[in-house]
């Protein structure tokens, strides 16, 4: 179960792989975070108590050294005062009703043992197009097969997979088959980004691009099927 209070280790699976090293990754994989800069992403916007929480994963890990690594989380609640300013990094102020899910922000002051979660700024950082579209990035070779849904048919939770795996299982690359629940308030507008006419959709992408899309599984079937 996700525990939302500070510094409290938590189980998860999200957004603390989307940022790529730039380091040695098996000695200090975040190691260019800054102690003074805590950088994170937001994981929910939580309006009528006024706060956001953050995922800081990789901030807390910017000391740790691999490749024994474990692979917890770490969440944040930024609590809002009336003096705290959220803005761009232009210097733009915006409101909590500006923040998205997914967008990567500075929290400042960073956490210490001092610090009681009421920060004096929230900072909306430029985001790189790895990190806004992580969740549908192809980080080996092969295929990202990806069902993106708002709820999702059971004839795909039973038998999707495994067909899938049957398809794939003579060609010389593999696949990643990942359901991705679309979110209204993130920070990549999909149904914009991708021209999504209805849910669920069907995409396909190779390491560098979107290679296919469609509303039928029959159709990605056959996509597959006349793969190289």
């Amino acid at each position: 179960m996700r525990q939302r209070i500070s510094f409290l280790l938590i189980t998860m699976l999200c957004i603390s792989a989307c940022s790529e090293s730039t380091g040695d990754k098996l000695e200090s994989p975040y190691g260019y975070y800054e102690d003074d800069k805590m950088i994170g992403t937001v994981w929910e916007v939580l309006e009528d108590e006024k706060s956001i929480d953050v995922d800081i994963s990789e901030w807390e890990k910017r000391d740790r050294k691999g490749p024994g690594m474990t692979d917890e989380g770490y969440s944040y609640i930024a609590k809002l005062s009336n003096e705290t300013v959220i803005k761009h990094e232009d210097g733009k102020e915006v409101s909590i009703d500006n923040l998205k899910k997914g967008q990567k922000v500075l929290v400042n002051p960073p956490r210490g043992d001092s610090f009681e979660g009421y920060p004096d700024e929230i900072i909306l950082l430029e985001m790189s197009y790895e990190e806004k579209f992580w969740q549908l990035r192809l980080h080996t070779d092969g295929f990202n097969i990806v069902v993106m849904y708002e709820t999702l048919p059971t004839e795909l939770q039973e038998t999707f997979f495994e067909d899938i795996m049957d398809i794939m299982e003579d060609k010389e690359q593999d696949a990643v088959v990942n359901w991705v629940y679309y979110e209204e308030n993130y920070v990549v507008d999909y149904k914009e980004e991708f021209d999504i006419e209805q849910f669920p959709v069907l995409f396909v992408f190779d390491k560098q691009e979107l290679i296919f899309k469609s509303y039928s599984v029959d159709e990605l079937y056959e996509f597959l099927k006349d793969l190289n």
